[in-house]
């Protein structure tokens, strides 16, 4: 019984998210930034007319928030289907934003959450310690084969324990529960949940794989107010704070992606 209440339930979140009428980048409750760019895109299941498409952000017109018009695309990569594409844009009043998409026949929203930072600020350097697969359980094996452990109780902590900061997270990706350290680490630098191989973009349906929605890394944002260096790098932490190769964000179907190891940004 339980087993067949577990595929009654994934039947219905797969009709769930097959039946949208449009798809919007960024996804239903995505977490951005304020003032970080990132690209806005709505995509149409079918052609559709561009008098007939209506796109509001908390009920107004979508140029009033994100400044100005996208551009449609009538028949994208030369497929029966519409899109509505805007690069680089950014929100600078924090709040819940509610994006709507319509076709003139049916209708699709999203809800995003733009926050600040705190002012004044807190800290003026930052020091992020990533351990990968350093989850409760790989820390708690640590401590007991390290200081040891006598009836429930350690005889001492790891200096991680005595961080006066410190966080978990979900590491589940938009197309993957199991995620990789591609888009996990994605997810870390750019506060966008991404898919697996895919680094600071969202993977939409574009053939070109440097034309997916992208979304800016903090190691971006920083170097748009500061004079920072480029690093140079060869596993997939780094590259997640950098588009890779000066420019060009990844997906899935970019070969860059899975040769990661022998590449240099």
């Amino acid at each position: 019984m339980m087993i067949r209440g577990i595929a009654v339930a994934v039947v219905v979140v797969a009709v769930a998210q097959t039946s949208s009428a449009q798809t919007i980048y960024p996804i239903d409750r995505a977490s951005i930034l304020q003032g970080a760019k990132f690209d806005f895109k709505v995509e149409f299941p079918k052609l559709v007319d561009r008098q007939s498409v209506k796109i509001t952000v908390n009920g107004a017109d979508y140029t009033q928030v994100l400044g100005r018009g996208g551009e449609f695309v009538e028949k994208e990569d030369g497929a029966d289907a519409s899109s509505v594409v805007l690069r680089g844009v950014s929100i600078r009043q924090p709040g819940k934003y509610e994006v709507a998409a319509s076709d003139g026949q049916a209708t699709s929203k999203v809800t995003w959450e733009v926050f600040a930072t705190p002012a004044p600020r807190a800290a003026k350097n930052v020091i992020l310690f990533i351990g990968d697969g350093m989850s409760v359980a790989n820390r708690t094996a640590a401590r007991m084969l390290s200081k040891g452990i006598k009836e429930g109780k350690y005889f001492g902590t790891l200096e991680i324990d005595d961080m006066p900061h410190m966080a978990l997270i979900g590491t589940s990706g938009v197309d993957s529960i199991v995620t990789d350290s591609a888009n996990s680490m994605s997810a870390y630098t750019t506060g966008h949940k991404s898919s697996v191989n895919a680094l600071g973009v969202y993977v939409a349906r574009n053939k070109n794989n440097f034309e997916h929605p992208h979304v800016e890394t903090i190691a971006e944002l920083a170097k748009r107010h500061a004079n920072m260096a480029t690093p140079r790098c060869r596993t997939r932490p780094p590259p997640a704070w950098w588009r890779i190769r000066g420019g060009a964000p990844t997906s899935p179907r970019s070969p860059r992606c899975f040769s990661m190891s022998a590449s240099t940004c």
